[in-house]
């Protein structure tokens, strides 16, 4: 915590989920800690951002920065660090506004590059994806020398391409004008403000699910496999990477000891509900949905930390306790509703 005292942080896409707890963190450092640091929040809806962070947005280290981060970055200061979190992570989104996936990706990263370029930066942290994995055939786990095939004209791929395209700027920025680039490929991150009224990734909608005291449906037999990683620990290791990694480095971030298939999980989510005792249903995904889910090849093998561990970090949130969290969180919401 020390190493942010008196820093400024610059973060885009600062209302999203993982972005939010960093801000969060952030302000526990002004609050609690005692160690100063100049928040510099950006997003597009100043209403989201009064939503996420309250009154804390008038205090004199918090700034808001409101803009898509792909037209152009207005601020002329230099910020200490600045980590690019701004991206359309669900796959709801692919088929429908595939644009607008892509862009905060690749215009967006080089904005904030060029931002860093001009006025100097300690550090970019730039938020990727397991999805750049792609087709990974009979490799075993996922190791970050690792590189599989990606078919960028399938629809369900732009997300995982574009963030592969960050990753380059990122490099070439690191190589060719020296600014210390750090990329992360974050691997089913989850917490107590996941969207689940309109994120379509099964642990948002198994949560609805959960939350409404109905039965959980899985549009799939539940054989695929993740490995989920809470809040506070994606947090850390973000962080982690951010102070501690090394220019021009990649790093996995995810929690391995929680790999499970989707099945388990929707039994473990099952297994919280404090009413009637919920049923696991399957059902077909209806045709036409427009859901294009990410290259299943990576995604059903589980990741190798030792990097972001070699760094000083590790998962502590079993997926039990944290999705009890995130239950309890969005139970007190209903009733306060």
């Amino acid at each position: 915590m020390e190493k942010l005292r008196g820093k400024s942080v610059y973060i885009t896409g600062a209302t999203g989920m993982i972005a939010s707890y960093i801000v969060y963190f952030l302000l526990y450092l002004n609050e609690i800690a005692g160690i100063p640091v100049e928040i510099y929040a950006g997003a597009r809806k100043r209403e989201k951002a009064q939503d996420r962070f309250g009154a804390y947005m008038e205090r004199p280290y918090f700034h808001f920065l409101q803009g898509d981060v792909s037209d152009e970055i207005e601020v002329e200061r230099r910020f200490d660090y600045i980590i690019h979190a701004a991206s359309l992570a669900s796959p709801q989104f692919y088929g429908k506004i595939p644009a607008d996936v892509v862009l905060p990706n690749t215009i967006g990263t080089w904005r904030v590059l060029e931002h860093a370029r001009q006025y100097g930066c300690e550090g970019v942290v730039f938020f990727s994806s397991g999805s750049v994995y792609g087709d990974i055939g009979d490799a075993g786990i996922i190791r970050e020398d690792l590189c599989g095939k990606l078919n960028y004209l399938d629809p369900g791929n732009c997300y995982g391409e574009s963030k592969r395209a960050g990753e380059l700027l990122c490099l070439a920025y690191q190589r060719q004008f020296g600014i210390r680039t750090v990329i992360t490929r974050i691997f089913h991150v989850y917490g107590p403000t996941m969207n689940t009224q309109s994120d379509a990734r099964v642990f948002s909608e198994f949560m609805r699910c959960l939350v409404d005291g109905k039965d959980i449906v899985m549009k799939s037999d539940g054989s695929a496999s993740r490995a989920f990683c809470y809040i506070t620990d994606a947090v850390s290791g973000l962080l982690t990477a951010l102070l501690e990694g090394e220019s021009g480095g990649c790093y996995n971030v995810g929690n391995p000891e929680e790999y499970m298939t989707i099945r388990r999980l929707a039994e473990i989510l099952a297994g919280l509900s404090e009413g009637e005792p919920l049923h696991v249903i399957l059902e077909d995904r209806p045709i036409g949905e427009d859901y294009r889910p990410s290259p299943e090849s990576a995604r059903k093998r589980p990741m190798d930390v030792s990097r972001l561990k070699g760094l000083g970090w590790t998962p502590e949130v079993s997926a039990a306790r944290g999705f009890a969290r995130c239950y309890q969180f969005l139970k007190k919401q209903e009733r306060e509703i």
